[in-house]
């Protein structure tokens, strides 16, 4: 019994180490996994800063090239007026009609010019407010990136205390053993006397050798 308590003695300090091992493991695992969002939360919100700057790069460049995309809008905004033609009277005179398309042409022109003038001079606000626009847009999508950051570290407190309960089942197995070894240790122990007096905590004093008794003379009872 004493041997057979013993080994369960071991088999329990075995399940309880096994027991923390798969604790520690499941604790690393939480913690990996924590890291692991971490860091991609951290590249979304670098991706957007490096987007945010990179808005503003060649800025003369994209300013003249908005410019012209303005001023084509604007020279292309002009609106014929049939009313007004209609009532233009009809010339037949060669002259009167190159006159008037050269003078049309003229207005043509100068609204052309008007548009790119126009364009040149709104491509500059009209650009840096469209930067402006999505550069607020991607501050707002790192403020939603820090919400998630902080909520999954608000969850990890809760995954670790899981991950603490993880050996729960081996531990149990392990006081089970441990509590049977310690039973039959000591009914080892106690089924012998000196295992009864150690088990109580008394020494037994050491035995000599008994005595043989002498034979027993009548005439020593009764002297003379």
């Amino acid at each position: 019994m004493t041997i057979i308590g013993a080994a369960l003695t071991v088999g329990s300090t075995v399940a309880q180490y096994s027991a923390q091992q798969k604790v520690e493991r499941a604790r690393n695992d939480a913690l990996s996994a924590e890291r692991i969002r971490q860091k991609a939360l951290d590249r979304e919100a670098e991706a957007l800063n490096l987007g945010s700057r990179e808005r503003y790069e060649d800025f003369q460049g994209q300013q003249e090239a908005k410019a012209v995309d303005l001023g084509e809008y604007f020279a292309g905004q002009r609106t014929e007026e049939p009313e007004a033609a209609e009532a233009l009277p009809t010339a037949s005179s060669n002259i009167v009609v190159r006159e008037e398309q050269k003078q049309r042409d003229k207005a043509r022109d100068f609204t052309d010019q008007t548009g790119l003038a126009l364009g040149n001079l709104r491509a500059f606000g009209d650009l840096l407010g469209g930067i402006g626009r999505e550069t607020a847009q991607d501050a707002s999508l790192i403020g939603q990136i820090g919400g998630f950051k902080r909520g999954h570290a608000g969850v990890l407190p809760l995954e670790l205390d899981e991950a603490s309960r993880a050996g729960n089942g081996l531990r149990l197995f392990g006081d089970i053993l441990g509590g049977m070894g310690g039973l039959a240790v000591s009914a080892g122990l106690n089924g012998s006397p000196l295992g009864s007096a150690a088990s109580a905590g008394v020494s037994l004093p050491a035995v000599g050798p008994i005595p043989t008794p002498r034979p027993l003379r009548l005439g020593s009872l009764y002297p003379g």
